[in-house]
């Protein structure tokens, strides 16, 4: 091929690609791209073949194939399988003298002299071969195979992209893809939840507008008290914290703009339901329209109230919750608060949601509850009473499961209850190495309801109370008496043993609906944590002033500040700090001034600790954001996370030079972060002499197991050893190894 035919097949591929997208579905995309293929290259085969999650490879597209069955090439057979395994193209004539060959019966393959495929890779995973062949007995021309590698890259990322379940038969659509609400897996029996469909009322006039206006006071006030019993039953059985999302719902329906709307579709003349359904589209689609992910999210409060005034309108009652004791899966188009607390807590096993998002309030209760969800599945295909799994730790649901699927499930959730049963009975040991060297394990926690969990699980303390957390399940500030009520329950839970308060972590990933936010083109390096916090200092002052009113009578209160950077920044809020206890004191109010430290997350303050010695009680390593800094990289990029590790050495390099840093000024430190719960990093982080370590409160159970049965000795050994290694990948093998020699390394099914 000379420059000129190159430059004409590159300009057809961008021709290809342009063409392609205008196909209304990817299927008849894919077939577009592969007819394509085969007119510009000028070859008589070319067919598309999709990895299978057994590792086999489909015929799912093809031009000049015959095709009288499904064609499933096994796992590492074949040319088209070498492809798949090696990452990389086979461009080779007579390809039936390849020891690697296989034939697929009846397809007449046999007249074709030649054989090119290429790797379809995407996120470095590969999931497809393309494949061209010819009569002529020559291997594909060198810009030829460019010009196919290129379209595979394109149709890669549209399949990988656009649809999860590409050309999947109809017999096997039981597998429905979504995002994860909340870890874990479930198995149980479906129990429907059928909302009342505002979509469904008709514009109807009424006849009586003051009987209809009438009707509206009527609804809203027996929704109000709904409502408002609601609330008082999540109070009672899961916390204020939890309690708290359900003020949204009336804090709308109290809300003045809303109501208008409703009056005035009435006074137009228009009946209640009608009214109701164009208030609710209105703000609604007000939502939606919005960049915020959390306010975006909202959209899901305004419209389960809405169909919660029209099933009351409706005089409808909850569905029957079915009989027996089967575990439920709560299904349903836009699960509600109102639809978990209606079901017995001791029967819901999962919940799946066609609509919703992870920033739901659903998925904050299914968290806080510890109830596998999946969520934004779209419409599932699932009967009342059909067998379902829910697999929130993929993100996906399965309906009516095979036998075989049905019993891996089940092993696994067998394994992790008999491993969860096994740990539990020694929870409420310390942990102490097998040289007694003691290790103080504190939960991390967000909301109230997390309380109950970490003292079952044998938490010695609260080690990271994110208090943006109870910000984001409200629709405005709490006050700071709010403020003052949370704490002082939580210090009352564990009275005598540490609890350690962050101040407001928001900004960034972590944006309140209610203030107001400036897009960035870095986030992760902008207004965020302490750096939002100082530019508006009425909100660090409220809630200040609460943690000292709550703190009063303990000596155990921590005040955590995060993402300090400077001496400026730590000076500043020292200063105010100062400031708010002496007013509070000359108001004669009952106060203790907690000690404070600092979250150790960016890097740059690591330079300067020396210097903070006699300005800190404590620091604590957030090692999330820490390593994420000093990696340059977002762990929650699905483009660069795969890079993410915390293992990484010049992660734990920096750590052993905090910790040694720490040890020499006399001042404790703790880490909090997911280093703190992974067996490999704890077992070296005991090597680096680090004694306190927060996590989430179900893994405290496993990390003391693995520490009482180690000792420091031994963790300062591998520790030695791993200091000496470049990659991630040898550091956790070496750990990997240390703790399977020790009998406390776990297989991958029962950790996943």
């Amino acid at each position: 091929m000379n420059q000129n035919s190159s430059e004409s097949a590159f300009t057809q591929l961008t021709q290809i690609i342009q063409s392609a997208a205008k196909a209304n579905t990817i299927e008849a995309q894919v077939q577009h791209i592969v007819d394509a293929i085969s007119e510009t290259l000028l070859v008589d085969v070319c067919s598309l073949y999709l990895r299978q999650p057994d590792d086999s490879l489909r015929l799912v597209a093809s031009r000049g194939l015959i095709r009288k069955h499904p064609v499933v090439i096994p796992s590492k057979q074949g040319l088209v399988g070498q492809v798949m395994q090696l990452q990389s193209t086979i461009n080779i004539k007579e390809p039936d003298q390849h020891p690697g060959y296989y034939y697929v019966a009846n397809s007449a393959e046999e007249q074709f002299h030649s054989f090119c495929g290429v790797p379809l890779v995407y996120r470095a995973q590969v999931n497809g071969v393309l494949v061209v062949q010819s009569r002529r007995s020559e291997a594909l021309l060198s810009d030829y195979v460019a010009l196919l590698s290129t379209l595979a890259t394109h149709l890669a990322m549209l399949i990988a992209t656009y649809s999860k379940d590409l050309f999947v038969t109809p017999s096997q659509v039981k597998l429905y893809h979504g995002i994860s609400g909340a870890q874990g897996v479930a198995l149980g029996k479906a129990f429907i939840r059928k909302e009342s469909k505002l979509s469904e009322i008709q514009k109807l006039k009424t006849d009586d507008v003051a009987a209809e206006q009438q009707r509206w006071v009527s609804l809203k006030a027996e929704a109000m008290d709904e409502l408002r019993q609601e609330r008082d039953t999540v109070k009672d059985t899961l916390g204020e914290g939890l309690a708290s999302v359900l003020d949204a719902y009336q804090m709308l329906l109290s809300d003045a703009t809303f109501e208008q709307r409703i009056v005035d579709e009435v006074a137009a003349g228009f009946q209640l339901p009608w009214a109701v359904r164009q208030s609710v589209s209105f703000f609604s689609d007000k939502f939606k329209e919005m960049d915020d992910p959390y306010l975006r999210a909202r959209h899901e409060d305004i419209e389960h109230l809405g169909a919660k005034l029209y099933q009351i309108w409706q005089r409808t009652s909850e569905p029957e919750t079915p009989s027996g004791s089967d575990p439920l899966i709560l299904v349903g188009d836009h699960i509600s608060v109102s639809d978990i607390v209606n079901l017995a807590t001791d029967r819901l096993a999962g919940i799946v949601c066609f609509a919703g998002g992870s920033l739901s309030h659903i998925a904050v209760f299914a968290n806080a509850l510890g109830i596998p969800a999946v969520m934004g599945t779209g419409d599932v295909s699932v009967q009342n009473s059909e067998q379902m799994v829910v697999d929130g730790d993929a993100g996906q649901v399965i309906c009516s499961p095979g036998r075989s699927t049905l019993r891996e499930y089940k092993r696994i959730i067998s394994e992790r209850q008999s491993l969860a049963n096994r740990l539990q009975a020694d929870s409420q040991l310390p942990a102490v190495t097998t040289d007694n060297v003691r290790v103080t394990l504190l939960a991390n926690s967000g909301l109230q309801a997390d309380v109950l969990p970490g003292l079952k699980f044998g938490a010695e303390g609260i080690g990271l109370f994110r208090t943006e957390v109870p910000f984001m399940v409200r629709s405005s500030l709490p006050s700071e008496d709010d403020q003052e009520k949370i704490y002082r329950s939580l210090i009352s839970h564990y009275k005598d043993k540490p609890v350690y308060f962050r101040t407001l972590d928001i900004g960034a990933d972590k944006p309140l609906s209610y203030l107001p936010m400036v897009k960035e083109d870095n986030p992760a390096l902008g207004w965020r944590g302490i750096r939002y916090i100082l530019d508006n200092q009425p909100l660090l002052i409220t809630q200040l002033r609460a943690f000292m009113r709550a703190a009063a009578g303990s000596e155990h209160v921590h005040l955590m500040l995060p993402m300090i950077a400077s001496t400026e920044q730590l000076d500043q809020c020292l200063a105010i700090l100062s400031e708010v206890h002496h007013q509070l004191i000359e108001e004669g109010v009952p106060v203790c001034r907690p000690k404070v430290g600092i979250m150790v997350e960016v890097p740059s303050c690591i330079a300067l600790l020396p210097f903070w010695r006699n300005k800190l009680d404590f620091i604590s390593i957030g090692t999330n954001d820490l390593s994420q800094y000093l990696l340059a990289l977002d762990r929650n990029s699905p483009l660069v996370g795969k890079w993410y590790d915390s293992l990484h050495p010049a992660v734990l390099h920096e750590l052993v030079r905090i910790s040694s840093m720490a040890k020499k000024m006399n001042l404790p430190v703790s880490v909090c972060g997911e280093m703190a719960s992974d067996p490999v990093a704890v077992t070296l982080l005991l090597g680096m002499g680090i004694q306190q370590l927060s996590m989430s409160a179900a893994k405290i159970p496993l990390i003391k197991w693995i520490l009482r049965g180690i000792s420091r000795e031994q963790a300062e050994r591998l520790l030695a050893e791993v200091l000496e290694q470049d990659n991630a990948t040898a550091i956790r093998q070496l750990g990997q190894q240390f703790l399977a020699s020790n009998q406390l390394l776990f297989n991958d099914s029962t950790q996943k």
